[in-house]
């Protein structure tokens, strides 16, 4: 018998290979059609081929998976592109619009010394997961070794709306064959077909590559292209499928091809898995390897199902019975778990309404991206949901993943729910036949949970924490060192001064008790004690000793890596310098604010160092180089931002700026709802600082009466601690008032205090006009602070980034921070245009 004729053959049309010939010379290809044209075949079966001497080629396909998955997934391949890129990006966890713009500065300057083609297929997957802006970025890269090919489904409208030199676009009409093409197409695969053959061929099939290649072995095996049953037309490619493929397949292939589904990949281990066995029959074996339809990946041992054989295959697992499907799907959730992928092994479970297996999991190892959606599950309410409706019986078997669902329940600002599974959990623990070491751990466990609800009560959650100490007798398993200490506040004193009159007695308490979670936690938090001692002495206006204890609270937080309260020490060594008129030591600390971002950049880092940056920028009386997201804020943007602990600080940055831009009318709108969250939060600070504000808003409208009023409710916040600070920062605004107050109208406030404040107001005011002099009269027409103008001329004199960053014994993201500003100020791209510019 004669062997049957392959007609999945490559084929490329001459006109195709012309446009092809131009993508061998450029930075970025994009091929864009529906599926069926071919891509995934053009880019595996002609650029390939034609790789220059000793270049790389890797291809990174997308499925359909968890955003953080997926994400985690990408920055590992690019990590083969370049190890620090790679690494970076995953530091930043999962993009949105305030990473997108250093992801995509990131990704426009990516290294690549070594000729490399990276190919990302199935591009439509990931897409919709990243800022647009970052793709853009990526394919305007200006890495001269590289090659990148986005093979995917129609996208490019959103990603690159525009035609762009160096990128070539390849659409559906440069993949469709012509009726000639169709005609040499079969030609090719051996088969010789008439003029009136080849004119049916290209009517069913519509130049379609996948559909010509069916019909094609369609023909191979019948001598005809219309379906055996009947002369007529098939009623679309499913009809086509099911008849050329499907039904070639016994039934092992075709449960098989259903039970995986699922999954845009898999392995033959994971195949064997989903069938329920410990290696697949020899038969299906040899069916998967030899079908056309699946491409393999040697690289990764990967089968890619062809996304046309994927979506047939999908549209049939959806009618089986429901049990069936069940089976499927419950043994897909298993294959994710036992593969550490808990993101998509919770949707599989929670599709199946599983608590159990669900509790199974290490919900601990979601936490911090947790409260994200995932594909077909909103997090929040699931979580919901499970607490409710899992057993009490399920809970005990799983009692550490029972805790970290309540845990994520009381980050999600879901009271009754957390309430309701608090005492349950409590229960459990007493009552359940547990061993008792097992015990009093999880009563610690449920101790240091408890002391979470007292924030920011420090003795109250002090003294849980150190029951839990004792009780637990070993670190928590609730706690990571990489999550935010202070919730991305820039300041410890803002979050733990809740009464006035106490702050000595809350500084002895965090003196008292934070070791005990320090010890608990392993380390997080440290510095903490630190720099709420040397934010106190700082807002008693004793510069000295609060230098001391930031430069302290800066060690202690390096130690263990504590990005959160890096931050909050450098942010006070920036006041410190700005009181002292110090430029340098402003610059230090504005850098090194910089540093932390890139070196921790999850959000709640990036958010704080973003309010750091503008809260001094404030005190330095330049509004425009504050944060973008604070100055174009709009009605509950911010608090989309933030968890609710921190908004208060986000809202005080957006009164300084609207304050500096004169818009007190409507700082006055938004004063109330920002004055109530800091009521409700014990936020003393934050309330004095938001007095303060809309006594200066008052006083710039005219109305002395009730700007005297809110200046009032400030000094009876700040009077009995001695907090100076706040009224030094806002002396602009309220100076002049304070000045007529003092003679009698406000009595309450000590001659010695209004002594102590105007000083400070002097010295500060007096540091800003040195710093600024330094910073900004040597600017020149673009703007440039010195350090900007330093790297930039560096950097046109043709010094690379990492000798600009050893020149100036600076980091590497302190470089791209500068000339990523510099570049913004001069308006220019170029290298060349910045050296002629600055000349």
């Amino acid at each position: 018998m004669a062997r049957p004729r392959r007609t999945d053959i490559p084929y490329f049309s001459p006109r195709l290979k012309a446009r092809l010939h131009e993508a061998l010379n450029m930075r970025s290809v994009f091929i864009e059609a529906p599926s069926g044209y071919g891509k995934t075949t053009i880019a595996q079966n002609y650029l390939r081929e034609r790789l220059p001497d000793g270049a790389t080629w890797v291809r990174h396909v997308c499925v359909e998976e968890s955003p953080q998955a997926a994400w985690r997934r990408f920055c590992q391949t690019m990590q083969k592109v370049d190890a620090h890129t790679g690494r970076t990006m995953l530091s930043f966890g999962l993009p949105d619009e305030d990473s997108a713009g250093q992801l995509a500065s990131l990704l426009r300057e990516l290294p690549c010394p070594t000729p490399f083609w990276l190919v990302l297929d199935d591009f439509h997957h990931l897409a919709p997961h990243v800022p647009a802006p970052i793709w853009k970025a990526f394919l305007e890269h200006e890495a001269a070794q590289l090659r990148l090919i986005i093979v995917t489904r129609p996208v490019a409208t959103r990603i690159l709306p525009y035609e762009k030199a160096g990128i070539l676009r390849l659409n559906a009409d440069d993949l469709r064959l012509t009726e000639a093409e169709s005609r040499e197409y079969a030609t090719r695969a051996g088969i010789a077909l008439n003029e009136a053959q080849a004119h049916e061929l290209h009517r069913r099939a519509e130049g379609w590559i996948i559909a010509a290649t069916l019909y094609l072995r369609r023909w191979n095996e019948r001598g005809a292209f219309a379906p055996a049953y009947s002369q007529a037309h098939d009623s679309g490619l499913d009809d086509l499928l099911r008849d050329v493929v499907w039904d070639n397949l016994d039934e092992a292939g075709q449960e098989c091809l259903l039970r995986l589904s699922p999954f845009d990949a898999f392995s033959a281990e994971q195949a064997a898995f989903l069938l329920g066995k410990a290696r697949l029959p020899q038969k299906t074996w040899g069916a998967l390897q030899h079908n056309a339809m699946l491409r393999h990946d040697p690289a990764t041992g990967l089968y890619y199902p062809h996304s046309t054989l994927l979506d047939f295959t999908r549209r049939i697992f959806a009618e089986l019975p429901e049990a069936t499907r069940r089976d499927a799907l419950l043994a897909a959730g298993d294959w994710c778990a036992r593969c550490g992928d808990l993101e998509n092994a919770f949707v599989f479970y929670y599709r199946l309404g599983d608590y159990e297996r669900i509790l199974a999991l290490d919900l601990s190892g979601m936490k911090g991206e947790g409260l994200l959606d995932m594909p077909g599950v909103s997090y929040v309410p699931a979580i919901r949901d499970i607490a409710a409706n899992s057993t009490r019986a399920m809970k005990a078997m799983y009692p550490l993943s029972a805790i970290a669902l309540a845990l994520d329940l009381l980050s999600a600002n879901c009271p009754e729910e957390f309430g309701a599974l608090f005492a349950e959990l409590a229960d459990i623990v007493e009552t359940e036949p547990f061993a008792t070491d097992q015990r009093n751990y999880l009563r610690g466990e449920l101790r240091l949970l408890e002391a979470f609800t007292c924030y920011n009560d420090i003795a109250a959650m002090g003294v849980c924490m150190q029951d839990a100490l004792q009780l637990a007798g070993r670190q928590t398993s609730m706690v990571r060192l990489d999550d935010s200490w202070t919730f991305g506040n820039v300041s410890v004193l803002f979050m733990f001064h809740r009464e006035a009159g106490r702050l000595d007695g809350e500084l002895a308490d965090m003196q008292t008790y934070c070791p005990h979670y320090l010890a608990l936690s392993g380390g997080h938090g440290a510095g903490g004690p630190e720099l709420m001692e040397a934010e106190c002495r700082l807002h008693r206006g004793d510069t000295d000793p609060a230098e001391i204890s930031g430069y302290k609270a800066r060690h202690q937080a390096a130690l263990r890596e504590q990005a959160s309260i890096g931050i909050g020490a450098e942010f006070l060594l920036g006041r410190v310098a700005l009181l002292r008129g110090n430029a340098a030591a402003l610059a230090d600390a504005m850098d090194s604010l910089a540093d932390i971002a890139g070196q921790f950049p999850q959000r709640a880092n990036r958010m704080a160092v973003d309010m750091a940056r503008s809260f001094l920028m404030s005190l330095l009386h330049q509004p425009d180089e504050m944060a973008p997201w604070l100055r174009e804020a709009t009605p509950g943007s911010l608090a989309k931002r933030f968890f609710v602990q921190v908004l208060p600080f986000a809202e005080l940055c957006r009164a300084r700026y609207l304050l500096l831009s004169g818009k007190p009318e409507l700082l006055l709108g938004e004063s109330e709802a920002a004055l109530g969250l800091a009521t409700a939060l014990n936020y003393s600070l934050a309330l004095t600082y938001g007095h303060l504000h809309v006594a200066a808003a008052w006083s710039m409208l005219g109305k002395r009466d009730a700007a005297a009023d809110s200046l009032r409710a400030a000094l009876a916040l700040a009077l009995p601690d001695g907090l100076l600070l706040p009224f030094a920062e806002c002396w602009p605004w309220i100076g002049p008032l304070l000045e007529k107050m003092r003679p009698g109208v406000c009595p309450e406030m000590p001659p010695t205090f209004a002594s102590d404040v105007f000083s400070l107001a002097e010295r500060l005011e007096a540091g800003r006009r040195a710093v600024a002099d330094t910073l900004y009269s040597a600017r020149g027409r673009f703007g440039l602070s010195p350090r900007e103008d330093e790297v930039a001329r560096l950097m046109a004199d043709g010094l690379s980034y990492g000798e600009i960053a050893q020149r100036l014994c600076i980091s590497l993201n302190t470089v791209k921070t500068h000339l990523k500003n510099a570049y913004q100020k001069v308006g220019t791209s170029s290298r060349s245009d910045m050296k002629r510019l600055l000349s």
